[in-house]
């Protein structure tokens, strides 16, 4: 299920979402699960909303920034953070965590934190956050201290459980990671952090316990986008397709949802069978794009894909068209699905030429894809060019990976080549379709089909004489017909062979039984009053 053509795409967020939103505290819960590019797109998309808590969200900032080595964006976060409000005890921390990356003494920015929020079990695993990543060994008792400080001050508080069930983790010792992240979501079952490490653990080991755990979070706590993406992300992870594009569906409601999420929801969709909806989504993003955006890209491929799907071969073409005019990206790649598609749509369109060369360029990226040497050796016959189509074809029958369908085109085909040449090649010709032939007639007696053939290439062979070369294979056909207890759609191959067997019998002489099997042509063709008065006026 997992193709992997799809990039991000555009964000769609809208004021009637806003009930959705948690604003500004979407990106500290991503900051807490370590997604620290999706955590600060969201601070900065909401730093400056009514709702927002600017020091506080200074302080996250400021953490990314340390965490990805700017020490002096970081700084500057910090000392935003300080004048949005001088009373927020955490971005002191920040600055201590910075003092404590560049070398220097952090005492003095936490015992000032401490005393703006006193015995604080939150603030402290703060500061043991700030040790940790500074040096865990260094800094042991530190760390050690503020565990016992925080659990003191309220043994029930998650924080500490989840700050030593990470520093488990980080030691991939899975198991006793799991049970401390258990441990704070059981003291504190609306904890989001807890909850989502817990399923990110234990989703390798078991999968469907993990899910578990996140639809109950997102019970408790339905307006979180990272709840609502994880669960989501977890059932795609788990190729439950549908139950990821119904998610996805609700999740991308919220404003704070990522770009790359609408593009990964016109996949679910696709996938899902939902092709129009895909399409549909493809084309509105489109519509949101700046010109020249990478994005744009992936979106005409998806609607190429939906479009083919749908058989809706006109809007294919039009979308295949603009596709491959467009400039490709400089780290993307075409994927045979792009030109087999654009190929299909260009031969509905009887563009057989330009529909060879997509089919070309396809087999180029797979040269032992069967399904794409079967539609260039169909597509060269559409085309009228036999001898290209029996040469697929006989690719494919040399592969061993042929089908009895296979040989009787593979011998369809060199019949084909047999009335468009003479001489020698048309006697190879021959000679080839009646192999293949005999061959699949073997495989598979009583075919209607192959007998039909049979007959056709026997009167190729006789040439415009009629001598009977055909008739004991029409004869054949008769019988296989008659047998049938379901006579529906079977007229044509009925009026080939009294047709036939009628004028051979009329050309050796023996007009009453010429006159008989123009009867019975008749019967399966009795809209042909020349047939009828031919008939009528037979002695």
């Amino acid at each position: 299920m997992k193709g992997k053509f799809f990039i991000a795409a555009l964000l769609l967020a809208g004021a009637s979402l806003s009930s959705f939103a948690q604003g500004y505290k979407d990106g500290i819960e991503y900051y807490k699960v370590d997604q620290l590019d999706n955590a600060k797109e969201l601070l900065e998309r909401n730093l400056n909303a009514a709702s927002t808590d600017k020091s506080e969200a200074y302080y996250y900032l400021g953490m990314i920034a340390l965490r990805q080595g700017n020490k002096a964006e970081a700084k500057s976060y910090f000392d935003k953070g300080l004048s949005a409000n001088a009373n927020n005890p955490y971005n002191l921390v920040g600055q201590g965590a910075l003092d404590l990356m560049s070398g220097g003494n952090a005492k003095d920015n936490f015992d000032a934190a401490r005393k703006l929020s006193k015995k604080d079990p939150k603030l402290e695993m703060a500061i043991a956050r700030a040790y940790y990543d500074a040096n865990a060994t260094t800094y042991a008792k530190d760390i050690a201290k503020c565990i016992k400080n925080a659990r003191k001050w309220n043994v029930n508080d998650p924080d500490s459980y989840i700050f030593e069930a990470d520093t488990y983790a980080d030691k991939r010792d899975w198991g006793a990671a799991a049970g401390n992240y258990e441990l704070a979501f059981t003291n504190d079952p609306n904890n989001v952090e807890a909850y989502v490490k817990y399923a990110n653990t234990y989703f390798n080991v078991n999968p469907s316990m993990a899910i578990d755990r996140l639809k109950e979070l997102l019970a408790k706590q339905p307006n979180s986008a990272l709840v609502q993406r994880q669960l989501a992300e977890k059932y795609y992870e788990d190729n439950l397709g549908s139950k990821a594009a119904e998610q996805y569906g609700e999740y991308i409601k919220n404003p704070n949802h990522f770009a790359q999420d609408e593009v990964r929801y016109v996949q679910l969709l696709y996938f899902g069978g939902k092709y129009q909806e895909s399409y549909d989504l493809a084309t509105s993003l489109i519509g949101k794009l700046k010109a020249g955006d990478d994005k744009v890209f992936y979106m005409r491929r998806m609607q190429l894909y939906n479009m083919s799907m749908l058989e809706k071969w006109n809007e294919a073409l039009t979308a295949g068209q603009t596709f491959f005019a467009m400039t490709k990206p400089a780290d993307a790649t075409y994927e045979v699905r792009d030109y087999t598609d654009y190929g299909k749509a260009l031969q509905e369109a009887g563009q057989s030429e330009a529909a060879l060369e997509a089919y070309n360029k396809a087999i180029e990226l797979n040269p032992q894809n069967t399904d794409l040497i079967r539609n260039m050796g169909d597509t060269y016959a559409d085309a009228g060019d036999y001898a290209k189509a029996a040469s697929y074809y006989q690719r494919l029958y040399d592969t061993e990976q042929n089908t009895a369908n296979d040989i009787f085109m593979l011998s369809n085909y060199y019949y084909g080549l047999a009335t468009t040449v003479e001489g020698d090649a048309k006697a190879d010709a021959i000679a080839k379709s009646q192999k293949y032939l005999t061959e699949v007639d073997s495989k598979v007696p009583g075919n209607v089909q192959i007998v039909n053939q049979k007959a056709k290439l026997a009167k190729l062979i006789e040439g415009d004489e009629n001598t009977g070369k055909a008739a004991p294979a029409y004869r054949e056909l008769i019988k296989i017909l008659e047998s049938k207890e379901d006579q529906t759609g079977y007229d044509r191959y009925y009026k080939y062979a009294y047709n036939y067997l009628a004028n051979y019998e009329f050309t050796k002489g023996d007009k009453a039984l010429a006159k008989e099997y123009y009867r019975k042509w008749l019967e399966h063709d009795p809209t042909n009053e020349d047939l009828r008065k031919y008939v009528e006026q037979m002695k």
